[in-house]
Order: C-alpha cells, then structure tokens, then sequence
C-alpha cells in the first residue's frame, strides 16, 4: 500500500513538534485491498461505537480517556507502525462516506469524531498541539504565566463547571477572541 501523508507544512523552527493526529484535508488517493478497506471500518467504527458507549454510560472524562486509549490500542494498530497512519486516514474516510447518507448519522459521526480528535488532542505534548493549530492556521495563543495569574481563580471555576478537573499544573491554556455578531 502507498504511503499516505496529511498535507503538513514545514514548521519553521526544527524544536517544534509535529503532531501524530492527521489532517482529514482529502481522501487519500492510493489502492487499498478490499479486505483492508472493510477491516479499517470496522476497526474504527468500534472505536467510535466504544467512544458512544461510554459517553451514553456517563463516564467521566478521565475514564473517557482511559477508554479511548484502550480502544485505540486495541483496534487502530498495525503489524507495520509506519501503517498506523495510513489505516487512521483511510478508515476515518471509509466511514465519512458511510455516515454521509443520512443527517442523523452525519451528526453522529462527526461528534463521535470529534470526541475522538479531542481526546487525541489532549494526548499531545503541548509542541505538537502548537504545531496542529499552526497547520489548521488558527489564531490561539497560549496563556502566558503572567495572564495565567491574573485569571487564575476565574479559570479554575470555569473548569469546576465543567465537571471533574483534569487540569493539572502543565496543562496550557489558550486564548481564544470572542467576538459578538454584528447586528443586520
């Protein structure tokens, strides 16, 4: 099988990280046997059925964490590694075709996947979650430990308010504009 690369610009300082989550930009243009084309599916759509699962039993997100490394491990390896990728690419677009027919699977799908690359995200060491936001071109800025300070109190409530904290002392924040909608 082809290798199949997300569209990654160079980073221009080589300390940076590159990210192991890949870019969904296109469907990947490259043969795949039948046989592998079904399995990927079914592979992923256990991680995602797993990731509903658990969701719907009310776990909280440290045991969300757990589980989708579990399920992760257990369905999304390949006897190459350099494969992994490859499988994660063209699983996540054999389903996006799949789910694509109807608008409630769509919307299942894509919360799904969404809980998937947000967990995935976290997992990252904080280079390589600066490097994704750089690659999608997204503006956010970490907290500085001097901003951090000053709305110290402010965050840890917002955190409270969203359930049980898994903020620890490396976790990074990032600034994020609002803007109210212009009136017409």
């Amino acid at each position: 099988m082809e290798a199949v690369r997300s569209h990654r610009t160079a980073l221009a300082s080589a300390e940076d990280a590159v990210s192991t989550i890949p870019i969904y930009r296109s469907a990947p243009v490259t043969e795949v046997r039948l046989e592998d084309f079904e399995q990927y599916a079914i592979h992923r759509i256990r991680v995602l059925k797993g990731i509903s699962d658990g969701l719907s039993r009310g776990k909280k997100p440290n045991e969300m964490e757990k589980l989708i490394k579990e399920l992760w491990r257990a369905n999304m390896k390949h006897t190459e590694a350099s494969e992994v990728v490859n499988k994660d690419i063209i699983s996540h677009f054999v389903l996006r075709l799949v789910y694509c027919r109807e608008e409630e699977l769509r919307r299942w799908f894509l919360s799904m996947e969404t809980t998937l690359f947000r967990y995935r995200f976290q997992l990252e060491s904080p280079e390589a979650q600066r490097a994704l936001l750089v690659e999608f071109d997204l503006p956010y800025r970490a907290v500085s430990n001097a901003e951090y300070e000053s709305v110290k109190d402010k965050l840890s409530q917002v955190v409270r308010s969203t359930g049980p904290s898994s903020s620890s002392a490396d976790t990074v924040y990032y600034k994020v504009i609002f803007t109210s909608p212009s009136p017409e």
